[in-house]
């Protein structure tokens, strides 16, 4: 009875930490360049219990809850804005934050008062031979982006790919490296001017995750209440 309550209560702790991710892809829905995350239990079944029980150690070791981000190709619209870039292939838009490099697939520029592209908080666009400026009467970005000001190419957009599960979602739509270890590999995705990439969330699934959750979640709570019961009233049986 014991265990059925720490078995359950183990699993609404997995499901609650699906059901803050599912709710964080659904308020990123129209969030451009927005890659939905995941979540599953690595329970720790072979090897490493096996070891363990030929060692007679004890405790086995526990499973862990990993998040995962889905980095699938989302579609494209186009908006007509020269500051809108969209990415078709594997790569993110290299970005300078004030805590360091940071990475995204959000096309959603702007420029500063200097005339460098910045994301919408501000933090700088980096291209080849650093932040990308644009001081001129027009200017163009070529599909490998290239970015031209008055016909003169002054820069080159970085555009830099790498193993998903060595970074982490740091809020505005940003990703960053879990340790300095990082291995960048650099991307020849396409560059589309005046083009926006859309959220690879799905609503509907979204949707249907949610509520599936809310139902095992509460069959968990039914599960801790009955045991909890039986606990008691043999705990009482016991006593008399």
């Amino acid at each position: 009875m014991i265990r059925g309550i720490y078995n359950s209560s183990s699993s609404m702790q997995y499901l609650q930490e699906k059901m803050d991710i599912v709710a964080n892809n659904l308020a990123n829905v129209n969030t451009a360049g927005f890659k939905r995350s995941g979540v599953l239990f690595n329970q720790h079944m072979v090897a490493e219990q096996a070891k363990q029980r030929n060692q007679n150690k004890d405790p086995l070791p526990e499973g862990n809850i990993i998040s995962y981000i889905e980095n699938t190709q989302g579609a494209v619209k186009e908006t007509g804005n020269p500051l809108d870039l969209s990415l078709t292939g594997k790569g993110f838009f290299s970005i300078q934050t004030p805590e360091g490099k940071a990475w995204t697939r959000d096309g959603s520029f702007t420029l500063d008062s200097m005339g460098y592209i910045t994301t919408m908080n501000g933090d700088y666009l980096m291209g080849d031979y650093g932040p990308i400026q644009v001081n001129g009467e027009k200017f163009s970005i070529s599909d490998n982006g290239d970015v031209m000001v008055d016909n003169n190419v002054v820069n080159k957009i970085k555009i830099e790919n790498f193993d998903l599960n060595d970074v982490v979602q740091i809020g505005d739509n940003l990703l960053k490296s879990k340790d300095d270890n990082l291995q960048l590999v650099k991307s020849d995705a396409l560059v589309k001017q005046g083009y926006l990439e859309i959220s690879n969330v799905s609503i509907v699934k979204e949707m249907v995750e949610m509520i599936a959750l809310h139902r095992q979640f509460q069959a968990n709570e039914k599960a801790i209440k009955t045991n909890d019961e039986a606990l008691n009233k043999a705990v009482n049986n016991i006593a008399r």
